[in-house]
């Protein structure tokens, strides 16, 4: 059996889920640190079904997005 490109991609599919949801839990704000903390934590130790969960449930519970300082010169 030879190893083709595609198998990363097949291997990769089901965490897009995960990696999202990661990035999004770090891009917003949400009720309290410790629920952050509850969601990120879901997402990473149980990566396929933890980013669906925040998917499905999560997402609505992040108030706003973090805005970035900006940088007047």
């Amino acid at each position: 059996m030879t190893f083709a490109w595609w198998h990363v991609l097949v291997a990769l599919i089901p965490m897009l889920p995960s990696f999202w949801s990661i990035w999004h839990i770090w891009q917003h704000e949400f009720e309290s640190p410790q629920s952050r903390a509850l969601w990120l934590v879901l997402a990473v130790f149980l990566p396929v079904i933890g980013g669906i969960i925040y998917i499905v449930i999560g997402r609505g519970k992040a108030i706003a997005r973090i805005s970035t300082p900006s940088k007047d010169v």
